[in-house]
């Protein structure tokens, strides 16, 4: 099995053969569909052979059979794996003996707080085949130092590298249809933005606790909170409904131009997660110049050292303090947040440079080099 590596090298063609193995394609899977279609993309561009398979094409009880066949045939030269817990893992240990190489990245499904999401299942799992999927893979992928951090207070022997999620510079000259509040929100009035999955993860709990508390403030300064998103089945509009929380949209999921519409026509972002490996639409966010107000479980320090956020807690009260001060905020301020998150996204989180540095492990992974 060790020398398998070695043998794919010897007829190793120009460019990898590398096929990317996630749950899904849809919403369902959050920021890894977005990620995985944006990586295999940009590593398509810079020369990879690169394809995407997800487990859920497979339906009945014999997927995993039917993943791993479909795998094993098309016989590529290294497996990259995004997501736990599901079909892709359970199967990678048998992957792995058949000799391919893998390369598992979890896009923060090890983090603490996710760990503890259902925690008697993932122990259950983690037991049954989890860790002898990660301990099986030649290398794992973190997004960021903090994952990685986490990833290794497990224990793994597996080797980890850091290479972060990647961000499409937006082309502004192009036109887009309206936000989806133009219809509500006031000419002149500002939005601030939540774009994502509606999840307890994310912290739109004490969001909504602190937007209540501040809506005559939120009303004098002109800012509306436009939650766009979608996973809840509508409970969060309901719950918006029932509280009668002033100056609050709950909209449904937005994707391509009509995603770029909210991240044009919005003047801030927010994301007081509780846990995120690297956090796609907070990327996504400073690439469009929008000034954001982030947790510090979003893993993005160099933000907060740019200058284009402002670290909150996923707390109510912690909440009321940062939303006061993006009320407080002049335009200038403003403005000159947004060009230092652009200007940070620019030179670390390009898709370019992401399909670059996956390449370089690719080869090195190939090579027998897994560090």
């Amino acid at each position: 099995m060790a020398a398998a590596p070695v043998r794919r090298l010897q007829a190793l063609p120009l460019d990898v053969n590398v096929i990317h193995i996630s749950h899904s394609a849809g919403a369902s899977d959050g920021g890894i569909a977005i990620a995985v279609a944006e990586l295999v993309a940009a590593q398509r561009q810079a020369g990879l052979e690169a394809r995407w398979v997800t487990a859920d094409r497979f339906k009945g009880f014999r997927r995993d059979r039917r993943l791993r066949r479909e795998l094993c045939t098309a016989a590529p030269d290294l497996l990259h794996i995004h997501g736990l817990w599901r079909s892709p893992t359970r199967i990678a240990p048998a992957l792995a003996a058949s000799g391919l190489p893998l390369l598992i990245a979890p896009h923060g499904m090890l983090d603490p707080w996710a760990r503890a999401n259902s925690r008697w299942k993932k122990r259950l799992v983690w037991q049954l085949w989890e860790r002898r999927a990660l301990e099986t893979a030649h290398a794992l992928q973190a997004l960021c130092p903090a994952e990685a951090e986490a990833m290794a207070a497990l224990g793994l022997a597996t080797p980890i590298t850091v290479i972060p999620n990647g961000v499409a510079i937006p082309d502004r000259s192009q036109p887009l249809p309206a936000p989806p509040w133009s219809d509500r929100v006031h000419r002149g009035d500002r939005v601030l933005l939540f774009l994502g999955r509606f999840h307890p993860k994310k912290g739109i709990g004490p969001l909504l606790e602190a937007w209540s508390q501040l809506a005559t403030a939120a009303a004098r300064a002109g800012w509306w909170l436009a939650l766009v998103g979608y996973g809840d089945g509508g409970s969060l509009a309901a719950r918006v409904s029932t509280e009668g929380v002033e100056r609050c949209l709950v909209l449904g999921p937005c994707f391509g131009d009509a995603k770029n519409a909210c991240l044009a026509g919005a003047s801030a972002f927010v994301l007081p997660s509780f846990s995120e490996g690297l956090p796609m639409a907070a990327l996504e966010a400073m690439a469009w110049r929008l000034p954001a107000l982030l947790s510090p479980a979003c893993n993005l320090p160099e933000a907060f050292g740019a200058g284009a956020a402002w670290p909150v807690a996923a707390d109510g009260a912690q909440l009321v303090v940062g939303l006061g001060r993006l009320f407080a905020a002049g335009d200038l301020e403003l403005a000159q947040m947004g060009e230092a998150g652009e200007g940070l996204v620019r030179s670390n989180y390009s898709w370019v440079q992401v399909a670059k540095q996956t390449r370089e492990l690719y080869r090195r992974l190939l090579a027998g080099s897994s560090r």
